[in-house]
């Protein structure tokens, strides 16, 4: 028997020193699959750890582990008519490992079999976004105690802009341009609304041979330092276009902007003597940013909150699958972490940011990081990882650049054969990037892939600390700003990566970083990992900070806290 592929029956995945281990006695493999056919709990990526905790720790001094199933003894806390299986030592092997023989090591729970019913029936055309995605109020059992507070609500999801319904391009040159003055015509009313210094703003076609002052919107086609420290840049409008200058002695050189970014430019025009376009002496930049008077919404419901994490990567050797495990329990009420059970029964929605599963071919060698080369396994993986999320709890999932969609942002959805293997009630599978409201709070979902071009770009924006990456979309509401970088972009007719509206929450992933910051009252999240450092990121000195999550209070401005294993 090939007990790896023998395992994917079960969507169970095994380490390779386990794997070793159950090989080298067939008896012991043929206990696992007795096990697993038993209905044994066992987690879904199976290690050294794993057997030891399932009573095979007589791999240490040979065989000697027999499994046996009985009825639960009287006064047992599961329902009547469960049943327990348990590993005992056979006799004569107690001698040498210090247990007598034929005590028993360990009580494994049994699931008793039940019929498998049909997930609820598909509503036609339904795809998967709706405007408005309701929850229903169900009771749930939370460790014994009472109702979790999250279960007394229903789920309120709106999309609050839909990418998905703007994809479609053809890839045509019109394409581009179409989508670039679709950038320049949204930001360029954020710009006109959001600053009243910019009004009257002129066109730059028609700047006229009269040297004055003027105020400009336009989006930066070229920007360099000069020999002597200034920083000149072209910018452009429908219209036409103008040079500028950054005096270096006029205290702006601080200011950082990037090639494709739309910004406001006030300053005085100086006409060309030559018959030339003249050019432009910048007195202020004015960025599109967040206006300083912006004020977080929250929600009318009180007590609940959302968790916040990303970049999962099922079927990489390196899943943290005990620490996904240990999460999933604390969500059930059933394990400690550094915020108390207490605080799960709080959590209404769960938000991951991409990068569901490791995928297949996503940087050079990856197989040998793979438990599971079999991309649909890996999603049939994913479904089960979430089967146990309690039913009330809100599931938001958008993609990354693992997952089977396109590379180029944005990204669809996980298409439908994907989606079809969750059978969770309330799970939203969204496009990347995704724009939404929880109860009343906007959030922005996007998985981060342009952090690879931002750490190029500036100076305080690291692989160490990608928040500040975060601060750079913000300010030029933009998730990806300069074309034909390591970032694919999609040429669209609209341009689907600018931020229309400031969102109160910013979840982002992608560098496996964990960590948050308040930018003008807004969260901006870096979503961790479930993925312990794989051998790429050891070569690219990538240093993870792995199973963590943001939860964020909904009904208060200032309710952010790390959530941790103990």
């Amino acid at each position: 028997m090939e007990i790896a592929q023998e395992l994917l029956r079960y969507n169970k995945l095994i380490k390779p020193e386990a794997k070793k281990a159950l090989e080298g006695d067939s008896s012991w493999a043929g206990r696992l699959i007795e096990a697993l056919d038993e209905g044994a709990d066992i987690p879904m990526l199976i290690d050294m750890d794993s057997l030891y905790q399932l009573g095979f720790d007589g791999m240490r001094s040979g065989p000697g582990v027999t499994a046996g199933v009985e009825p639960r003894r009287a006064g047992s806390p599961e329902e009547d008519g469960g049943r327990t299986a348990h590993l005992t030592l056979q006799q004569g092997s107690g001698p040498g490992c210090g247990i007598p023989a034929g005590e028993e090591i360990i009580s494994l729970p049994l699931k008793d079999p039940k019929p498998i019913s049909p997930g609820p029936e598909p509503l036609k055309d339904r795809g998967y976004l709706m405007d408005r995605l309701p929850s229903v109020n169900r009771k749930h059992s939370f460790g014994g105690r009472p109702r979790p507070l999250a279960s007394e609500y229903d789920g309120e999801v709106r999309i609050t802009f839909d990418p998905a319904a703007h994809m479609g391009s053809k890839g045509r040159i019109n394409d581009f341009q179409r989508l670039f003055q679709d950038r320049y015509r949204v930001l360029r009313d954020i710009l006109r609304s959001q600053y009243g210094d910019l009004h009257p703003t002129e066109d730059i076609g028609s700047l006229n041979l009269t040297e004055g002052p003027v105020r400009i919107v336009g989006m930066v086609i070229e920007v360099r330092t000069t020999k002597r420290g200034h920083t000149l840049m072209e910018v452009e409008d429908p219209t036409g276009r103008v040079k500028a200058l950054i005096s270096r002695g006029k205290g702006l050189n601080g200011i950082r902007v990037v090639e494709d970014e739309v910004i406001g430019v006030i300053g005085k025009f100086k006409p060309d003597d030559r018959g030339g376009t003249g050019i432009v002496f910048i007195d202020e930049i004015v960025r599109a940013d967040v206006p300083f008077d912006y004020r977080r919404r929250i929600s009318h419901v009180k007590g609940i909150t959302a968790a916040f994490t990303s970049d999962i990567h099922i079927g990489s050797r390196n899943f943290l699958s005990r620490e996904w495990d240990r999460m999933i329990k604390w969500l059930n009420g059933e394990g400690g972490a550094s915020t108390g059970r207490d605080e799960a029964g709080r959590v209404k929605y769960l938000v991951v940011a991409g990068d569901l599963v490791d995928g297949i071919g996503a940087y050079p060698d990856q197989e040998k990081d793979l438990v599971c080369r079999d991309i649909d396994r890996q999603y049939d993986m994913l479904a089960e990882a979430f089967s146990k999320v309690p039913s009330y709890v809100e599931i938001i999932l958008i993609p990354g650049n693992h997952d089977a969609v396109r590379l180029a942002e944005p990204q669809p959805a996980l298409p439908a054969e994907y989606r079809d293997l969750f059978h969770n009630d309330h799970i939203h599978f969204l496009t990347n990037p995704s724009f939404f409201s929880l109860s009343g709070v906007n959030v922005a979902a996007y998985h981060g892939k342009s952090i690879d071009d931002l750490v190029t770009q500036y100076s305080s924006v690291t692989y160490e600390n990608p928040v500040k990456g975060m601060v750079e979309m913000v300010r030029s509401r933009h998730f990806s700003p300069t074309y034909g970088m390591r970032n694919q972009l999609a040429p669209e007719e609209v341009d689907l990566l600018v931020m229309r509206e400031v969102p109160d929450i910013l979840v982002s992933g992608h560098v496996h970083r964990f960590g948050y910051e308040n930018y003008r009252g807004i969260h901006l999240i870096q979503g961790s990992t479930w993925q312990s450092q794989t051998s790429f990121q050891r070569m690219m000195n990538l240093k993870p900070q792995p199973a963590k999550m943001a939860l964020v209070g909904l009904d208060s401005p200032d309710d952010i806290r790390t959530w941790e294993l103990n």
